[in-house]
């Protein structure tokens, strides 16, 4: 069963995550005082695929962010931060796959593979280069 991308509406809240999780985020340009903020935020998301279009919106510690894609083709997402990237969204099987072929400007090739556990969880592979670790979040 594909990606349930409707059932990832609500608010959710980080879970656990593999022990190099926070040298992945600090790799990925995530402050150390910053990472503890986001494992501690709620975020309230709506999402929603109609055909091969994906949008979302998500309010991440004050900040809206609204993005739109087409499944298989490269697009813009903007984060938090305000920074702009360039991504790929597909699915394969049961996970959305998202790729990044140059998410710090220098080549760092960035891969989430994000899955239901059950109906409130995710779990996300992230490999940043050569790092490969996993987070959850949980619907709160």
């Amino acid at each position: 069963m594909p990606f349930d991308v409707a059932k990832s509406c609500g608010k959710w809240k980080h879970g656990e995550h593999s022990d190099n999780y926070k040298e992945i985020m600090a790799k990925l340009g995530v402050p150390a005082e910053m990472f503890d903020k986001l494992c501690e935020a709620e975020f309230p998301i709506e999402s929603s695929l109609e055909g091969n279009v994906m949008k979302s919106k998500v309010d991440f510690m004050g900040k809206v962010i609204e993005n739109t894609f087409t499944l298989g083709v490269e697009g813009e997402e903007e984060d938090p931060t305000g920074t702009k990237r360039r991504v790929t969204y597909t699915m394969d099987g049961d996970c959305m796959i998202s790729v990044y072929p140059d998410h710090d400007g220098k080549g760092l090739v960035v891969r989430n593979c994000s899955q239901f556990v059950d109906d409130n969880t995710i779990k996300t592979i992230v490999k940043a280069g050569d790092l490969e670790g996993w987070a959850t979040t949980r619907r709160c």
